[in-house]
C-alpha cells in the first residue's frame, strides 16, 4: 500500500510538473527585466531625470507674462478748479481703470551659466539611467540566484523522495526477515523510525521549496502563487579568467560608471557657481494698454497704450561670501568624488579576487564531491546486498545510505557554490548588460 500511496504521488507530481510552465533562466531574467517592481521603479526615476532635461530648453528660451486688471472705486470728491469761486462736491465718484500688459523678458548672458545648468540636466539624466542601470544589474543577479536555488531545493527535494523510498524498502525487506525469524523485531523497529525520520525530512523540504517559489515569483513581479517547472540544470561555466574580469569591471561596472558621473556633475556645477561672477544681461519688451474714466476731474476718460522695450544688466558685487563658501564646498565634493572611485575599484577588486577564489576552490570542491559520491553509491549497494544475505546489520545499511544522501546533497551544494559565484562575478563584472 505504501509504495503504492507513493507511486500514485510520483504520477500526479509527474502531471503537474507536465501541466506547469516550463521556466528557462532566459525567461526568469527576462520577465524580471519587465515586471521586477524595483526595476519598474527605477525606470521611473530615469524617466524623471530624462523629463527634466527635456524640459531645460525652456532656460534659454524668453519668458513671456500677461498681466491684466480692472479696479473699480467709488469716493466723495471735493474739488476747486481755477477760477471756481467756490469748491464742488460729488458724492459717490465712480471711477475705474482697465490695465493689460504682456511683457517679454529674454536672459542672454549669465556667465554661462544656463548653458551649464543644461550640461549638468543632462549629466543628471545619464546618472538616472546608471542608477536604472545598477538596480537591473543587480536583480539580474538576485533573479539567477534564486532560480538556482530552486533548482537546487528541487534536486535535494529529489534525493529526499529516493532516500524515502529506500527507507521503505529496507523497512519491507525488516518485515519480511522478522517475520520469516531470520532478524530481531528490533530491526524491522529501527527501520520504521528510520522512515518516519527521512519522511519527516521530505515535508520540511516540500516547506522550502515553497519558500524559496515566492521569493523568485516576488524578484519576478509574477503573482506569488504562481507554479512552473524548472529543468534540474545548474548550467556552470568553469572557463571564467581573473584578468578580463578585472578589466571589465573598470569599464563596465555600473557602481563605478555612476560615480564617475557624479565626479562629473560637481565638475559642472563649478561652472554654475562660476557663472554667478559675470553680470546677467536681459531684453525686455513690453506692450501696456491702460484705460481710465472718472466721475471727478479734468480728465473723464484716459486711454493710453504703447510699446516699451530695453535692456537691463545686474551683477552680484558682495553677498556676504556665499559664492565663495560654495566654491570650496564644491571642490571638496571633486575631491571626495576621486576618493570615491579610487576606493570603489579598490573594494570592486577585493570582492573579485576573493569571489574568484570561491569560484576556483568550489570547481575543484565540486569535482571531488562528484566522486566521492560514486564511491558512496557502490558502498551503499555493497552494504544493501550484505544485509539482504545476512552477512550484514541495519546499523551499516542505515549509515551507507545517511552517506549517500549525504554524499548526493553536499554534490548539489558544490555544484550551486560554482554557480552562486559565477553569477557573483558577472554582476561584478558588469557581464549581464553587455
Amino acid at each position: 500500500m505504501k509504495k503504492l500511496a507513493i507511486l500514485i504521488t510520483f504520477c500526479v507530481t509527474a502531471f503537474n510538473l507536465q501541466s506547469q510552465q516550463q521556466l528557462s533562466i532566459e525567461d526568469a531574467v527576462a520577465t524580471g527585466l519587465e515586471k521586477n517592481l524595483s526595476i519598474r521603479i527605477s525606470r521611473k526615476n530615469a524617466e524623471v531625470g530624462a523629463n527634466n532635461y527635456d524640459r531645460s530648453i525652456g532656460g534659454l528660451l524668453p519668458i513671456v507674462s500677461i498681466s491684466a486688471s480692472k479696479n473699480f472705486t467709488k469716493s466723495n470728491v471735493e474739488q476747486q478748479f481755477v477760477g471756481d469761486s467756490e469748491p464742488r462736491t460729488i458724492d459717490g465718484a465712480k471711477s475705474n481703470t482697465l490695465d493689460f500688459s504682456p511683457r517679454l523678458n529674454w536672459t542672454v548672458f549669465n556667465g554661462l551659466g544656463m548653458f551649464a545648468t543644461r550640461d549638468r540636466l543632462k549629466e543628471q539624466q545619464l546618472l538616472g539611467e546608471d542608477e536604472l542601470r545598477v538596480t537591473i544589474e543587480n536583480n539580474i543577479a538576485l533573479i539567477s540566484n534564486a532560480y538556482y536555488r530552486v533548482v537546487l531545493e528541487n534536486e535535494r527535494l529529489r534525493v529526499f523522495q529516493d532516500a524515502l523510498q529506500l527507507s521503505e524498502d529496507r523497512m519491507e525487506l525488516a518485515k519480511t526477515r522478522y517475520e520469516v525469524g531470520k532478524s530481531s523485531k528490533l530491526d524491522y523497529l529501527q527501520a520504521q523510525v528510520d522512515y518516519n525520520t527521512d519522511k519527516s525530512n521530505l515535508i520540511a523540504q516540500q516547506e522550502l521549496i515553497y519558500n524559496v517559489k515566492v521569493d523568485l515569483n516576488r524578484l519576478l513581479g509574477s503573482e506569488l502563487e504562481t507554479e512552473y517547472s524548472i529543468a534540474p540544470d545548474f548550467a556552470m561555466d568553469t572557463t571564467l579568467v581573473l584578468a578580463p574580469l578585472l578589466a571589465s569591471s573598470y569599464l563596465n561596472n555600473p557602481g563605478i560608471i555612476r560615480a564617475q558621473r557624479a565626479k562629473n556633475i560637481s565638475f559642472i556645477q563649478q561652472k554654475e557657481i562660476r557663472a554667478e561672477r559675470y553680470p546677467t544681461i536681459s531684453l525686455n519688451m513690453g506692450y501696456n494698454y491702460n484705460d481710465r474714466n472718472s466721475d471727478a476731474g479734468f480728465l473723464i476718460n484716459n486711454t493710453s497704450r504703447g510699446l516699451n522695450y530695453g535692456v537691463s544688466a545686474s551683477v552680484n558685487v558682495f553677498n556676504g561670501f556665499d559664492r565663495k563658501r560654495r566654491e570650496q564646498n564644491n571642490r571638496i565634493q571633486m575631491e571626495s568624488n576621486e576618493l570615491t572611485i579610487l576606493d570603489l575599484k579598490q573594494q570592486l577588486e577585493a570582492d573579485i579576487r576573493k569571489t574568484y577564489v570561491n569560484y576556483q576552490n568550489g570547481i575543484v570542491l565540486k569535482n571531488l564531491e562528484e566522486l566521492n559520491f560514486a564511491v558512496t553509491q557502490e558502498n551503499y549497494d555493497i552494504a544493501l546486498e550484505r544485509y539482504k544475505l545476512g552477512n550484514g546489520n541495519a546499523i551499516e545499511l542505515r549509515e551507507a545510505q545517511v552517506n549517500l544522501v549525504q554524499a548526493e546533497i553536499r554534490k548539489l551544494t558544490s555544484r550551486y557554490a560554482v554557480k552562486v559565484a559565477e553569477i557573483e562575478l558577472n554582476r561584478l563584472a558588469g557581464y549581464n548588460l553587455q
